[in-house]
């Protein structure tokens, strides 16, 4: 029979994608109308081959009043005659409108997945089954494309994401249909997926039909797009993730910026191909904690302008989110009131510098902060110019490693996720500093002028020169003396003191620890 082949369709699709497994807890949503009810009845019939529990979860939205509540009747009466657990739901969804300004449509789907999540943290194991099939996925499709989405909008819906499956994506809707008249199961029309109001019934009542009738299975072919743009856009994230990395080891190796973690050259992105630098800025306001679909198109082209034109600029992204480029450098802004202090590492002047090793330190995520319309504002130059220092050597710490000073002396990093409190090193050259505290761009360097250090646990600050001079330190010996800084600031005046406000506390998760050794140590 045709609903077998229906049927068997379904769960190799489940087994290709790995959607189901033993000891799962299916929370389905059922609405009563055909899609759901399809899915409800396989998942009945599944449960015989796979051993795994299914919950109901109906939501009446309080919209189309007396139909709505014999949906709810409907479902109960269903579930009931399969032993299924139902958890319903009633919630005015025309009010909560008014409140939050959404569209029901909107609204409805937002409170729907959060109903979801709730009764998903009330079981091991749980996921949600939502009855998307094909023509959704056209639809959908359809839909990003008038909206202005790119390539990772063609994409359309996955067959899992997170913690939410769509078993039937692989059926048209004639489908489930089909399937639901051979096994006599009757179904509840919403009449409220006729009405042109909503942009999805429009797609689906007007358009699909035309252009079905261009093309008889135009559904199939907007989903084999789906499924080679998903494809494409896998590959492109990856090299644009390469870019990136890239992009930030140059910056890395180049500039040193007081506050900030994460940070690119702007001329290596710029070098990119135009479509592969459209990725990277896609992955550069992922990292700023912007969703991609809260940003348009014209997020994108003005970031991808900003990068490959000359001079500095700010665009400003959803959420407050601000993304800056600077004296050759492209970074996210920290805060509102941020200013970078960015200084150009010396190069061939300055004695035993190294390539920073390929591990780098993991950096702290970036504020939550609320929605801000996009505009390009031009940045000012920094009118103070300051000569760089010179320093009797220049090294910057990357990441975990050993560290080459230029008269063989040796500095090792590592990082201790497991540590004894009790067990704090009263070495002079071992010390360990609390992993939290030690944000920005770390160096090992000589001193300069400006340096200072944390002196006491109120947190006041002292002149590394007058530390020097009360430590008895020669006045000739003081431009030699090897400084673990970020900065100005000094973290660690080696063979002397760290600062005050990265000691290690009871407080401390993980620890950081420097050892230094003289070039004629052994081992």
């Amino acid at each position: 029979m045709e609903k077998d082949n229906i049927y068997a369709k379904v769960t190799d699709y489940i087994r290709e994608n790995d959607l189901i497994h033993p000891g799962d807890t299916i929370v389905e949503g059922i609405s009563g109308g055909a899609d759901s009810v399809c899915l409800f009845l396989m998942l009945e019939e599944l449960k015989k081959e796979i051993d795994f529990n299914t919950v109901a979860v109906h939501v009446h939205h309080g919209i189309r009043k007396k139909t709505a509540d014999k949906d709810q009747k409907f479902v109960e009466k269903l579930c009931a005659s399969k032993g299924v657990e139902l958890k319903s739901y009633k919630k005015d969804i025309p009010l909560i409108c008014k409140i939050t300004k959404e569209s029901e449509e909107e609204c409805g789907r937002r409170i729907r997945y959060e109903l979801f999540d709730e009764v998903c943290s009330l079981y091991d194991n749980a996921k949600i089954a939502v009855a998307h099939h094909m023509n959704d996925q056209a639809e959908t499709i359809l839909f990003r494309m008038i909206r202005g989405s790119g390539i990772k909008g063609l994409t359309g819906m996955e067959a899992k994401r997170d913690n939410i499956i769509r078993p039937l994506l692989c059926l048209k809707r004639e489908e489930i249909e089909q399937y639901l008249e051979e096994v006599e199961q009757d179904y509840r029309t919403d009449e409220t997926n006729g009405t042109l109001e909503y942009s999805r019934n429009y797609i689906r009542k007007k358009i699909m039909p035309k252009l079905e009738g261009v093309r008889q299975n135009a559904v199939e072919h907007i989903n084999a797009l789906s499924s080679e743009a998903a494809e494409v856009n896998v590959f492109m994230e990856k090299k644009a993730a390469e870019l990136l990395e890239e992009a930030g080891k140059e910056a890395d190796s180049k500039y040193i910026t007081k506050g900030l973690t994460k940070k690119y050259k702007a001329d290596v992105l710029s070098q990119a191909e135009p479509i592969l630098l459209k990725f990277a800025v896609r992955g550069l306001i992922t990292q700023s904690g912007v969703s991609i679909k809260d940003v348009t198109r014209s997020h994108i082209d003005s970031l991808c302008e900003l990068i490959t034109k000359q001079g500095s600029g700010e665009i400003h992204l959803p959420r407050r989110v601000t993304v800056v480029k600077e004296s050759g450098i492209v970074y996210i802004k920290p805060r509102e009131d941020f200013e970078a202090d960015i200084q150009e590492i010396p190069g061939e002047k300055i004695q035993g510098v190294q390539p920073a090793p390929a591990v780098s330190m993991p950096v702290a995520n970036l504020p939550d902060i609320p929605e801000q319309h996009p505009v390009v504002v031009p940045v000012e130059h920094n009118k103070r110019e300051t000569a760089a220092p010179d320093f009797k050597f220049y090294i910057p710490v990357a990441g975990v490693g050993e560290y080459a000073l230029p008269d063989g002396d040796t500095v090792t990093c590592r990082i201790l996720d497991e540590f004894d409190r009790d067990a704090i090193p009263d070495d002079t050259y071992t010390k360990w500093m609390d992993y939290a505290k030690m944000t920005g761009d770390l160096v090992l360097r000589t001193r300069k002028t400006g340096d200072y250090l944390v002196i006491n646990k109120k947190g006041n600050e002292g002149n590394l020169k007058n530390y020097m001079i009360n430590e008895k330190i020669p006045k000739s010996e003081r431009n030699e003396v090897p400084l673990l800084a970020c900065g100005s600031k000094i973290f660690w005046v080696i063979g002397h003191r760290i600062s005050e406000d990265v000691k290690v506390t009871e407080n401390t998760e993980k620890v950081i620890e420097f050892v230094y050794k003289r070039g004629e140590e052994d081992g």
